[in-house]
Parts: structure tokens; C-alpha cells; sequence
């Protein structure tokens, strides 16, 4: 059963299918009419920061949720169920590698459940290159520490900061950093 103060305290009416009416607060033109996975994950995306007020955790909790017995035993379980139940149209099912800039230019890169689309990170302070392939990271930046590319799995989102200094990571089975 649905949240419905959870659902209004975060505004969750996403029906990417859907225009929403006339003069309602939420129409976003861009949201009808997709051509392709990535303005879809664009548009998921720009709807968890700009009118949820999540974060890059939520967004991977958001298009990956985790099984409702992963849910169980996570710190965050209750608060990521109802937010699972309250997203659910916005849930992909497929063989995706969402690779991604925020627009503090935040480079990211997560897996869909299934993992079956490649996906590497690797560089050095300063450089860092986001590949669906090793040989495509290789050719991109050959002298660098491979010991230190990141191949991220189902539950891992891993970013670059805007200052390009380090890989960083996050796993989807860890608590949270921010409550919301």
C-alpha cells in the first residue's frame, strides 16, 4: 500500500506515458514522446533532483530498486520500500549501463540488475574516461594504473567529481548518506 504523505512530501506522480493535465505543477513536456533509453534515464534523472530533491543514491534506488528481501535487511528498508512502491513506473528492466553527467559535471556511471552491458572507469587525477569496453578506456587513456579501473557492478554507482581527482563508489546495499 502506498505512502500518500510520503507520495505528496515528495511529489511522486511520474507516469513517464503520460502527459500530465493542463496547469498542473509538475508538466514537464519533455516526459511524453521518448525516442531512445537515454532520454529516458535523462528524464528519470532530472525528475529525481529537480522535483523529488534526491540525490545520485536515490536515482540508482529509483531505476534499480533492490528485491523486497534485499529491502528487508537494508538499514533504509521502510523509507526505500515506499519510495520502490511510489517509483515503480520509473523502474528499468533491461540490459543497461547508464552512464551520466550532473550538472555540476559529476561523471557517473550504474549497472541495471541484470548486468549484462559492459561498463569501466578508469584514469588518472585530472583524467578519467567512462567505457562500455576495456579496449575503448585502453585506446582513451593507455598510460594509467589499470589496477585502479573500476568495473561496477548491480548494486555499485561510481562517479567521478567535477575536479576529476578520484573514482569514487557507491554499493546500493550500504546505508544511505543522506536521510531524506
Amino acid at each position: 500500500m502506498l505512502d500518500m504523505d510520503f507520495m505528496t512530501k515528495y511529489k511522486l506522480s511520474f507516469r513517464p506515458t503520460q502527459r500530465p493535465p493542463v496547469g498542473t505543477p509538475r508538466r514537464e513536456p519533455g516526459y511524453v514522446g521518448y525516442k531512445s533509453d537515454s532520454e529516458v534515464f535523462t528524464h528519470i534523472l532530472h525528475y529525481t533532483y529537480r522535483h523529488l530533491h534526491l540525490d545520485l543514491e536515490a536515482y540508482k534506488h529509483i531505476v534499480t530498486p533492490l528485491k523486497d528481501e534485499e529491502l528487508a535487511q537494508h538499514p533504509d528498508g521502510p523509507w526505500l520500500k515506499k519510495l520502490k512502491q511510489s517509483c515503480r513506473p520509473m523502474i528499468i528492466d533491461g540490459p543497461n549501463c547508464v552512464i551520466g553527467c550532473l550538472p555540476d559535471k559529476t561523471m557517473f556511471m550504474l549497472q541495471d540488475a541484470k548486468k549484462l552491458r559492459p561498463g569501466i572507469v578508469g584514469g588518472h587525477p585530472g583524467l578519467y574516461a567512462f567505457s562500455s569496453e576495456m579496449c575503448g578506456l585502453d585506446a582513451a587513456i593507455p598510460n594509467r594504473d589499470k589496477s585502479r579501473d573500476f568495473q561496477p557492478m548491480k548494486y555499485d554507482t561510481v562517479f567521478v567529481g567535477p575536479q576529476r581527482q578520484e573514482v569514487g563508489q557507491w554499493n546500493q546495499m550500504a546505508s544511505l548518506s543522506r536521510r531524506h
